[in-house]
């Protein structure tokens, strides 16, 4: 989140990416910074727990839509 909120303040383009579990919080983060508007891209919780095949899966699922959210 920190680097997130960093890099739109030096005018880049950022997405945060979190856990579903971290989502609420990733959203009060990007508020309490004045940074309400930060896209947020949500994976399943947890990915450290699943299988290596599992999560290779879920990245490739959500490659083309954290392009998306990035404006890509």
């Amino acid at each position: 989140m920190h680097d997130a909120v960093v890099a739109l303040q030096e005018g880049k383009t950022a997405v945060a990416v979190v856990t579903s579990e971290f989502e609420a919080l990733a959203h009060t983060m990007a508020a309490n910074a004045g940074r309400s508007g930060l896209r947020i891209h949500v994976l399943p919780y947890p990915l450290d727990s699943r299988p290596e095949k599992e999560v290779r899966e879920i990245a490739r699922q959500h490659y083309r839509p954290l392009l998306r959210t990035l404006g890509l």
